[in-house]
């Protein structure tokens, strides 16, 4: 299925899908991401970590940002999702 055709069948384009990871990627020490093709990376000296994707969810673009300081023990995930799902509720 193309991108398209996925939009066109389920409204989301960019989503989180296992299916979809094409690397993993080892970022502030040992961290791993998993990596896809519509994702940025970069890391600080001081070890932080950034992933940036753009998500088309209902219509609606989500440009999403997490930032991992170094050392954290959790991803910002989950919260993200939570804002997403929030928000979509408010359509």
């Amino acid at each position: 299925m193309t991108d398209f055709e996925e939009y066109q069948a389920t409204g989301m384009l960019g989503g989180y899908k296992p299916s979809d990871v094409s690397e993993w990627r080892y970022m502030g020490g040992n961290k791993m991401f998993p990596g896809f093709k519509n994702t940025e990376y970069s890391e600080s000296a001081n070890g932080e970590s950034q992933i940036y994707r753009e998500m088309y969810i209902g219509g609606r673009l989500f440009r999403i940002r997490s930032v991992f300081e170094a050392g954290a023990k959790r991803t910002p995930t989950d919260s993200l999702f939570r804002v997403i799902d929030s928000d979509l509720k408010k359509v």
